[in-house]
Parts: structure tokens; C-alpha cells; sequence
């Protein structure tokens, strides 16, 4: 990480000889993208906490107020909100504290020297519907695997169901009806798994999803249809029977590969072979992504993947990829493909650089702490989510994906559908690009390990009460356009009755997780507000707005002008 640049600055003093600002307390760094955010419009300072009274923005002739975006014990961070600049940007700050003023930097101008970070339109706010290929659709029995499990069994171990490619483009006209925005496609290179993320090799795709011109014919297909498809590309690790990994249990440090991974001892050390693993699954052996002949293997793997007409690559779950790595594999792929998106996961809530947006696993703990465990507060929850949210870029909230899933269960094993349409209406009207497993909209309860069954396609086995309520979600979302925004703000905190409400920029989210009915008095607008899901009408007056809400339930609501 950059050293923070503190400040050194002479202050302007006015009325007295001692000025109570103290420029050493004062901090902002041009060459920072949290300080200075070119796409998303956005300078910031931090001061000491109640240090001053007000900020501007001093850009030429023009000043702009500058409100708290965020404030802890210790510091509150100043931030002004204008529209997308560029790096000829000049602009100084002036801080008042009663009768003292203070101008930083005293002479002169800052300029946005941070780096740009351009995340493209088209990987922000966006839903999509992750497919696990063994377990959607058998479109071609001829490439079963000789161990498939009966279609609609339990799912078991790595036992696989028999999906495939094919039928994903036979089952195309469902993924319409479900009106998403992009399909995460899980990983297709060979390996001895049916969820294939610990793969044998990267050049060739699974004979048991069948063959690369399947793979065309599906991505042509989605295009054809308006829709994204991103594959997941998994560079974070390999399985156990990867060549070079081979080689290193057969050569030791001996090998040409043995700085590919992250090699604790060989075989031929006292202790044995150790490694880093995935999940600490040793069938999963990490890749050490900084190594540049290995990044150079993968990025030429990286090309001929997306060379079948993919709009992005999810690459794997690790908080630890090599930020060089990522900024050369973003600027091969943006050279050629500019509107390319890179999707990671992570278990903290800082994006990994040059990602477009990431899977926060921790946030998705979070949330489930929150919905279904209670183990923790409203108000915990709240300081989460806005700790998160501002301490990440906004353009990388709005393109990362937020979804309840895991690897081994599913949402509505964990939640009735009452807690599941609370949920989901936090996820669809949340910051973010929500994501849904297969199978998840029907409420499916079968998982196992890295196994999320087969897609029931009777519909008799299907929850279509939970069916209807998302497609409705998915209409609202795409009808008001305010919750794809980066703007959330809190409006109502009751610990002890578990009610959490929020605003999205004019459309107004009450959650209720308690067991009894709550009535909630929301600073809001005079005006009518139009309840999306139950045609209810609602009225503020002198700037609030008093419902009821049932309990586990919700209301979603917005104001009409």
C-alpha cells in the first residue's frame, strides 16, 4: 500500500496569531484514489474528529461545500461530490473553525494525480445468475460421465449430474423469463470434478460439457439475446494432478515449477510436501501469482479463453492475488477487449487492485449473521454496511457482486420463504450486482460441498410463490433506476424490534426481521409514496412518513411526484 502523504502546509491565519486547525492533522493524498476518484467524482480530506467547522473545495473561482461522509472515534472524512474529472484537475481545500481559516496548500494547487479507476458501465449494478453447468440442464446424454448420479438425487461428494453446454442454450428461453442482466458461467477447463474448480489444464474445456463449439454456440446465443456471459476462469489454483504440480511431487525443489506454487517443503524434506491450499482443501494447491513466467502462462491462457466471445472473467477466491498480476492480465485483456470485466472474490472488504468489483464473502457472512442468526445488532449491521460502502470505491460497489451463497449450502436452507422475500428485497434493492445461484429463485435446498444439485425442472418441485416474488424484484429494480446508484442512506435503526430502513435515492426500503409488527415514523419528503409490491398508497406529512410494518415482512416504497 502507498504511504499516506501527510500534509505540510502553512496555514492562513485570520483574528488570531494561533490557529486551533493544526495543519499536521489534516490528511488527503492526490496519488490516492480514496482521496481522489476521478470516474466516480469524488474528493476527500480527513480531519480529527469535531476539529472543524466546515470545508470547501477551491477549484478556480468555484467553491463546494463539503459534507461528512463518514466519521469514526477518531476522524471524519470530508468528501465533494462532483461530476467525472480528469487528471488536469487543480483544486486546493479551505477549512474554517470558528474565526480560523486554514488553505491547503497554502500556495499553489493539488492536482489528480491518482491513478484512474475506470470500471466499465456495463460491469456496474447489474444481476446475474450464476450457473453451476453439471447441475442446470443434460442437453447431450452422449457426453455423460460413466459415474453421473440420477438427475434430481441427492448431491453427493463430486458425483456428477450430467450437465452440460448444451443445455444451457436448450434452457435459454428460461433465463429470459427470468429477465437478468448477465450469466456467471462456472468453470468449463477439464478436471476430474463436476464443479471443475480444481482444473487438470487450461487449454482444453471438459469433454463432459461437451466441446468448444457448444461453448461458441451458447456464447453467440446470450449475445443474440442482449444478455453478458462471464466464465470463470480459476487462476488461483489448480487440482492435485495439474502437470506442473506433478512434477513438483515427483522433482521437489528440483522442479522447474516449484516457485509456481506456494511450497512450504518438498517431498524430498524432512517434513514431506506442504503447500497453501483453497479453503485449507489440499485437493485445491494455490498458485503463487507472483511469479512473472507463471502469470505469463496464464495470461496466454487468458487469451485464448476470451477469444470465444466472453465479456469477462470471474478468476477465483483469494484476497491475496498479486496486485501486479491483475494490472498486467487487466491491461492485456482491456487492450484488446476495453469494456473486458475482471470479477474476483475476497473475504475482506478491499478489493484486490485492478478488479472491476469482487465476491465479498465476509459481507455475505454478514448478512446471514444479520437475517438469519441475529448475531448481531441493527445498528452493527448498519455501521457494516457503511464502513463497506466508503471505504471502497463506489464505482467497485456498484459492480460487485453480493449474493447468500456458499459452497456448501443454499439460502433457503438456512431461512422460510418469509425471511427469504426480507432478504431478498435487501439484496435487489441494495448497492451492488446482486448474484443467484441456479435453482435459488425456486427455492432449492439441495448442497452439498461444492455440489448444488441438480435444477428441479418439474415444476411441482418448484416454490413458485418464491419464483413470482423475484421476478418481481428483478421488474422493480429494472424500473427504477435509483437502485443501481451509489447512494444509500439510512433512515431508521430499531435494535430492539429488529427494523432496519433505508433510502436509495428517492425509493425507500423498510425491513422488519422481528416477530412482531412495528410501526416506524421515517424522515421522508411530504408527499404521496406508492408501496411497489401492494399498490398501497402512503402519505408524509411535515417531513414524515408513519406506517406499519408486519412482522418479517417489508415494504417497499416510492415517492410520487
Amino acid at each position: 500500500m502507498k504511504m499516506m502523504l501527510r500534509i505540510q502546509i502553512v496555514a492562513l491565519l485570520f483574528m488570531h496569531t494561533m490557529s486551533a486547525l493544526d495543519p499536521d492533522s489534516i490528511l488527503h493524498d492526490p496519488n490516492d484514489v480514496f482521496y481522489v476518484n476521478q470516474q466516480a467524482g469524488e474528493i476527500r480530506l480527513r480531519t480529527p474528529k469535531q476539529n472543524i467547522d466546515n470545508a470547501l473545495l477551491i477549484i478556480g473561482t468555484s467553491r463546494v461545500p463539503m459534507n461528512i461522509g463518514y466519521r469514526n472515534d477518531l476522524f471524519e472524512y470530508y468528501v465533494a461530490n462532483l461530476t467525472p474529472f480528469d487528471s488536469s484537475l487543480a483544486y486546493k481545500f479551505l477549512l474554517k473553525d470558528g474565526s480560523d481559516s486554514l488553505q491547503i496548500p497554502a500556495e499553489g494547487n493539488y492536482h489528480a494525480t491518482a491513478p484512474l479507476l475506470q470500471v466499465p458501465d456495463d460491469a456496474m449494478a447489474k444481476t446475474y445468475y450464476l450457473i453451476n453447468i453439471d447441475g442446470f440442464f443434460n442437453g447431450d446424454i452422449s457426453n455423460d460421465p460413466a459415474d453421473k448420479k440420477d438427475w434430481n438425487s441427492p448431491p453427493s461428494d463430486w458425483f456428477p449430474f450430467g450437465g452440460d453446454i448444451s443445455g444451457i442454450t436448450d434452457k435459454l428461453d428460461y433465463l429470459l423469463s427470468l429477465d437478468l442482466d448477465a450469466i456467471l458461467l462456472s468453470p468449463v477447463c477439464a478436471a476430474n470434478s463436476n464443479h471443475k474448480f480444481n482444473p487438470r489444464e487450461y487449454a482444453t474445456m471438459d469433454p463432459a460439457y461437451g466441446d468448444t463449439n457448444t461453448l461458441k454456440m451458447l456464447v453467440a446465443a446470450v449475445h443474440g439475446v442482449g444478455k453478458k456471459i462471464i466464465l470463470s476462469l480459476i487462476f488461483t489454483q489448480t487440482g492435485v494432478d495439474f502437470p506442473s504440480f506433478v512434477d513438483i511431487k515427483m522433482n521437489g525443489r528440483a522442479s522447474r515449477y516449484a516457485d509456481w506454487y506456494r511450497i512450504r517443503s518438498t517431498p524430498t524434506d524432512s517434513t514431506g510436501l506442504k503447500y497453501e491450499s483453497w479453503r485449507a482443501d489440499p485437493r485445491f494447491p494455490l498458485l503463487n501469482l507472483r511469479n512473472e513466467q507463471l502469470q505469463n502462462y496464464l495470461i496466454g491462457f487468458a487469451d485464448y479463453w476470451a477469444h470465444f466471445g466472453f465479456d469477462g472473467f470471474y478468476i477465483g477466491e483469494n484476497e491475496e492475488i498479486d496486485p501486479r498480476f491483475m494490472r498486467r492480465l487487466s491491461s492485456h485483456l482491456r487492450s484488446m477487449y476495453p469494456e473486458f470485466i475482471l470479477i474476483s472474490s475476497d473475504t475482506c472488504h478491499t478489493p484486490a487492485a485492478d478488479f472491476d468489483g469482487s465476491f465479498n464473502r465476509k459481507f455475505t457472512r454478514e448478512m446471514i449473521d444479520y437475517f438469519v442468526d441475529g448475531a448481531i445488532s441493527t445498528a452493527s449491521f448498519d455501521s457494516v454496511i457503511h464502513h463497506m460502502l466508503f471505504f471502497r470505491p463506489s464505482q467497485i460497489n456498484r459492480a460487485s457482486f453480493i449474493g447468500f451463497h456458499d459452497y456448501a449450502t443454499r439460502i433457503a436452507m438456512l431461512a422460510d420463504i418469509s425471511l427469504l422475500k426480507v432478504m431478498y428485497t435487501f439484496l435487489f434493492t441494495f448497492c451492488g450486482s446482486p448474484v443467484m445461484v441456479c435453482g435459488d429463485e425456486i427455492g432449492m435446498t439441495d448442497c452439498a460441498p461444492l455440489n448444488w444439485g441438480s435444477f428441479p425442472w418439474d415444476v411441482s418441485k418448484q416454490n413458485l410463490v418464491l419464483a413470482s416474488f423475484i421476478h418481481d424484484l428483478i421488474r422493480i429494480r429494472k424500473k427504477n433506476p435509483e437502485i443501481t446508484s451509489r447512494h444509500f442512506f439510512t433512515l431508521y435503526i430499531d435494535d430492539i424490534k429488529k427494523v432496519y430502513a433505508y433510502d436509495r435515492g428517492g425509493l425507500i426500503v423498510v425491513l422488519n426481521c422481528g416477530p412482531s409488527q412495528s410501526f416506524v415514523e421515517l424522515p421522508a419528503w411530504d408527499g404521496s409514496y406508492l408501496d411497489l409490491m401492494n399498490g398501497t398508497t402512503y402519505t408524509a406529512v411535515d417531513q414524515k412518513l408513519k406506517l406499519s410494518v408486519d412482522p418479517i415482512s417489508f415494504r417497499l416504497l416510492k415517492r410520487e411526484i
